[in-house]
C-alpha cells in the first residue's frame, strides 16, 4: 500500500452551545469534555496544527429535507451528550451557513455525504444539497440492496453517468437482507468492475438485531470481492477488535473513525489499528449531526499518532479512495 509523508490539517473550533446531559446513561459518561481554541497546540510535538492542512471528512449527514426530519433536536442531544461533546451551532439552528463555518472552520476540504434509506433522503435531494458547494460535497448515492435489478440502475444512472466517486448501502436498515446475502453479490460485482467503493452503515445502530452485525458477514464480502474497496462506517462497532484483523488480512477493507471511534470505547482500538496493523486503511469520518466536526478532529490529534499516520487517516487514505 501506497505511504504519504504529507501532514495533516487542523481544526479551529466552533462555537458551542452547553447542554446538559441527556438520557439514562448521560452522567455516567466516561468521556472527558474538550474545550474548543482558535488553534490546537500539539505540546506533545512541540506543533502548531494550521488552518493550511487539509482534511476530508468521510461520513457528514447534512440537514437536508429528510435528514433533518429524521435527525430529531433530541436526538441529536443525546449522542452530543452521550459522548460528551458540547454542541454546535450547525447542530442546532441546522442551518447551511452555520454548517459550512463550522466545515471551513475545520478545514473540511472535502466531505462525503451517504445516502440513507433509514431517513429516506433521496439521491436527488443530495445532489441539489452538494450543488451548494461542489467542489466541497461529494455524493454517495444511496443503493436499496434488497431490490437489486433497481441498485443497478441507480448505479448507472446516479453513479456512471453523474460522476460519483462512490456509493452507499445499508443492508440492515429495515430489511432481511445481510451484508453478504447472495442477492447483493450482482451489485458488489458490478462495483468492482467499475472501481467504486461502497461505503456500508456497520454498527449496533445499524440493526434492531445486534446479531445482524457480525462481523463475518463483511470478511465474506471482502474476500469473495479483493478489489471492492469497502468502506465500514462506525468501523463495525462494537465489533472493532475483530474488524481489524479482517482489515489487516483483507487491505480493501477500510475502517472509519466516526463518533464513538475517535473518542469512545472504539477510540483505543482504531487508534493502535492506524499506529500499526493497517496505518493505510483508517480514516476519518464526523458522523454529523450526530458528532461534532472540529471536536472529531481534534480526538483525532489526540491520539498522538506520529505526523505521516495522522495524515492517513485525515486526509491521504479517503484522497486515495476517492482518486483525488
Amino acid at each position: 500500500m501506497r505511504r504519504s509523508r504529507n501532514m495533516a490539517a487542523s481544526a479551529n473550533g466552533p462555537s458551542v452551545i452547553r447542554i446538559s446531559a441527556i438520557g439514562p446513561h448521560a452522567a455516567s459518561s466516561p468521556m472527558r469534555r474538550l474545550e474548543s481554541s482558535p488553534t490546537i497546540q500539539d505540546s506533545w510535538k512541540g506543533r502548531v496544527m494550521t488552518e493550511a492542512q487539509p482534511i476530508i471528512d468521510f461520513r457528514l449527514r447534512p440537514f437536508s429535507r429528510h435528514y433533518d426530519s429524521g435527525f430529531s433536536d433530541a436526538m441529536v442531544r443525546r449522542f452530543f451528550s452521550g459522548f460528551g461533546y458540547d454542541i454546535t451551532a450547525a447542530a442546532t439552528d441546522r442551518s447551511y451557513e452555520s454548517l459550512r463555518r463550522e466545515l471551513d472552520e475545520a478545514n473540511i476540504v472535502k466531505a462525503v455525504l451517504p445516502g440513507r434509506k433509514v431517513y429516506d433522503t433521496t439521491n436527488a435531494e443530495l445532489f441539489d444539497y452538494a450543488a451548494n458547494d461542489p467542489d466541497r460535497f461529494l455524493v454517495f448515492p444511496f443503493l436499496d440492496v434488497a431490490k437489486p435489478d433497481e441498485a443497478l440502475d441507480v448505479i448507472e444512472r446516479d453513479v456512471v453517468e453523474r460522476g460519483a466517486k462512490g456509493v452507499s448501502i445499508e443492508p440492515l436498515g429495515g430489511n432481511d437482507v445481510r451484508f453478504d446475502d447472495e442477492r447483493i453479490l450482482p451489485i458488489y460485482e458490478r462495483l468492482q468492475q467499475l472501481g467504486l467503493p461502497v461505503m456500508a452503515t456497520v454498527s449496533a445502530f445499524a440493526s434492531d438485531l445486534i446479531d445482524n452485525t457480525i462481523p463475518r458477514q463483511i470478511h465474506h464480502v471482502v474476500r469473495e470481492f479483493p478489489n471492492l474497496t469497502f468502506i465500514a462506517s462506525h468501523a463495525g462497532w462494537p465489533w472493532v477488535a475483530e474488524m481489524v484483523p479482517i482489515a489487516f488480512m483483507n487491505t480493501n477493507l477500510y475502517l472509519l473513525a466516526d463518533f464513538e471511534g475517535t473518542r469512545g470505547n472504539a477510540a483505543p482500538e482504531l487508534r493502535q489499528a492506524a499506529e500499526r496493523m493497517i496505518p493505510d486503511q483508517v480514516l476519518f469520518g464526523s458522523s454529523f449531526p450526530l458528532g461534532p466536526i472540529a471536536q472529531g478532529v481534534r480526538n483525532i490529534r489526540d491520539w498522538h499518532l506520529d505526523e505521516t499516520e495522522e495524515r492517513k487517516v485525515l486526509h491521504d487514505t479517503a484522497a486515495r479512495i476517492l482518486g483525488l
